[in-house]
């Protein structure tokens, strides 16, 4: 009778098994919201990245070649990053950047996009003599460096 006690006292029930199941349950299905939206914040880090890397690119082909910088010659300065049509998306996690240039007056300018996969574009506005000037869309559907204007909606830093 003994040996017959002490048989039934090994391991788990079921039940107790269920229980604890229930609870690991419970604490993923808490967790699950707070780990996704962590990644928004390095989705976005990711496409201001590419940005800041295309501007290091773009401030070498200006001070080297003394021209402003296009999508021909920011390619040739930065192969790691594939720089792309003003009309074109840009995705940061493909490295990509979306490139427009012009001129206001006698002043060039640079609009370098990159559209994060958290659904932010991000824009960057380069011209000779003066500090970059940024923006973010939040929700944008695309993210393409025409949709951007040299004049409207500039700050000094990503908001």
């Amino acid at each position: 009778m003994h040996d017959q006690l002490q048989r039934d006292e090994d391991g788990f029930t079921l039940v107790e098994l269920l229980v604890v199941l229930g609870i690991i349950g419970i604490l993923i299905a808490i967790m699950i919201p707070s780990l996704l939206q962590a990644r928004v914040p390095a989705e976005d880090k990711q496409a201001e990245t590419v940005l800041r890397n295309s501007l290091t690119a773009a401030k070498a082909v200006e001070t080297a070649d003394g021209v402003s910088p296009t999508q021909a010659n920011l390619s040739t300065e930065e192969p790691s990053i594939v720089f792309v049509a003003s009309s074109t998306n840009a995705v940061a996690n493909n490295r990509a950047v979306s490139v427009a240039n012009g001129t206001v007056g006698t002043a060039w300018y640079l609009i370098l996009t990159s559209h994060s996969t958290s659904g932010r574009c991000f824009a960057l506005l380069e011209q000779p003599a003066a500090t970059p000037q940024f923006q973010r869309v939040d929700n944008a559907a695309t993210c393409q460096a025409d949709q951007f204007t040299p004049a409207v909606g500039w700050t000094a830093k990503w908001p």
